[in-house]
C-alpha cells in the first residue's frame, strides 16, 4: 500500500470479515454488538445478554 491513510481501514475491514468467518463457522460464538456479551450460554452460570437487539 502507498497510502498509509488506508492501512488502517483495510485493517479493520480485515478483522471484522476474519471475526465473521470464525462466527459462521462456530469457532468464536457470536456476540451482541451493543453490549458485546454472548447471546447464549456456553458453561453453567455464564452471563449472557440482556438487550432487546434480537
Amino acid at each position: 500500500m502507498k497510502d498509509p491513510a488506508l492501512a488502517i481501514p483495510y485493517l479493520v475491514l480485515w478483522v471484522a470479515m476474519m471475526r465473521a468467518l470464525l462466527v459462521r463457522a462456530q469457532i468464536l460464538p457470536a456476540t451482541c454488538s451493543r453490549c458485546g456479551q454472548l447471546y447464549e450460554r456456553r458453561e453453567l452460570g455464564e452471563t449472557v445478554c440482556s438487550c432487546s437487539t434480537r
